[in-house]
């Protein structure tokens, strides 16, 4: 186990991710996390005070955006169920983030990165986030400059919010790996209109944010070609995967990208619920994960198919 601090200096310039190792487990040991690619602290301060904390570093930095703010157990009493403090909030800065893009398009399913807050079975505070190595890992970023700095703006953030260390569990998924991908016959705004059609039309579902990378990295004078995130969920089939696995909420709500490649080809990928709930030692739930794989399938083939 390898725990980090990093001097508040890098915090000023800096931004998202994370990077080291641990053991490749899942679920709670010892009232620790022990999912596998993620940083994490624990602390016995109050889950919203630390969250509070978060918004207000976020915030204090100017080459930061908060994309969404996501309050899970909120979202958990609005269809009738219960759900412990866990909220989670997306940001980002296109400076260290496109390049990650323009290395590997499919980087951008992982990308704004986030931070998940929430209060563990024996009433302590976790704060956790995927880790750099993780999306190195699994999208073959090791060339990439940024990969560095954006870990360590990470690990600043959580240190500087709750005044503990970080502690990174290792992580190594196989290139694309739990990513499943769909090619369209559709041009790019033509696929993306048709996804964003089907979700407005399920009642049970709400789209919490829409992402334009392309647009972002024009904004900081980079080029990117065509891709677009949607961050989507239904609080019914989310909640009882988070219940079991409280570091479930990095990977809900679901999200979608959208993205064409250099010969005009355009995707579309999703994460595999069944490889998110193998993640994070989903055991109990696979008629949820069922429920889920079909749906995004639905979804997916509702924006590739031709009209």
């Amino acid at each position: 186990m390898k725990t980090f601090k990093f001097s508040s200096i890098l915090f000023s310039t800096l931004l998202l991710f994370s990077a080291c190792k641990d053991d490749d487990k899942n679920n709670f040991n010892n009232n620790a996390p022990n999912t596998a690619g993620i940083g994490y602290v624990e602390t016995d301060a109050s889950p919203s005070g630390i969250y509070d904390n978060i918004i207000s570093q976020l915030n204090s930095n100017e080459n930061i955006g908060i994309i969404a703010e996501v309050n899970h157990s909120e979202n958990a009493q609005n269809v009738g169920l219960e759900l412990d403090f866990t909220r989670t909030v997306y940001f980002g800065n296109p400076t260290l983030g496109t390049p990650l893009m323009q290395n590997n398009s499919s980087a951008g399913l992982d990308l704004p990165q986030r931070l998940t807050v929430f209060t563990d079975e024996n009433g302590d505070t976790i704060v956790a986030y995927n880790s750099v190595d993780y999306l190195v890992n699994r999208h073959s970023l090791s060339n990439v400059s940024t990969t560095d700095m954006i870990a360590n703006a990470l690990v600043n953030i959580v240190n500087s919010a709750t005044e503990k260390d970080v502690v990174i569990n290792s992580s190594s998924p196989i290139l694309n790996d739990g990513i499943i991908s769909v090619t369209s016959t559709n041009d790019f705004n033509t696929t993306y209109n048709l996804i964003l059609e089907t979700l407005n039309s399920l009642d049970a579902v709400s789209i919490i944010a829409e992402l334009d990378h392309q647009v972002n990295a024009q904004s900081v004078a980079m080029d990117l070609l065509p891709s677009k995130l949607i961050i989507f969920g239904n609080p019914a089939l989310g909640t009882p995967l988070m219940s079991e696995s409280r570091t479930m909420a990095l990977d809900l709500p679901q999200k979608m990208l959208i993205y064409e490649n250099s010969d005009g080809d355009v995707n579309i990928i999703y994460n595999n619920p069944f490889y998110i709930g193998e993640r994070h030692g989903i055991t109990e739930n696979n008629d949820t994960l069922e429920m889920i794989s079909q749906a995004l399938q639905t979804i997916a083939d509702s924006g590739a198919s031709a009209n």
